[in-house]
């Protein structure tokens, strides 16, 4: 495989961890969506679900976090392909 195939594949997957990490986002804001219509629903009585769902939101933001340091490593490495390939 040449450098500008690795490149492009690369850049590719850059591109999918943005979307990655906005579709995540999106996924948190469901979850807490979904959260408070069920405590407005149960009135209250929904604490066992409600923290479940925290925890959902929890990890969710966690996963979201690490994109831009995955997506970081990702163009580091095209920079060392770039300086290979050249």
């Amino acid at each position: 495989m040449s450098a500008a195939q690795i490149i492009a594949q690369l850049s590719a997957a850059t591109q999918k961890l943005d979307e990655t990490q906005a579709k995540l986002r999106s996924a948190q804001q469901d979850a807490l969506q979904a959260r408070q219509l069920i405590a407005t629903a149960l009135e209250g009585s929904s604490a066992q679900l409600t923290g479940q769902i925290d925890s959902l939101v929890d990890i969710l933001s966690q996963v979201a976090g690490r994109t831009p340091a995955v997506n970081d490593q990702v163009k580091k490495t095209i920079t060392k392909v770039q300086a290979l390939g050249n």
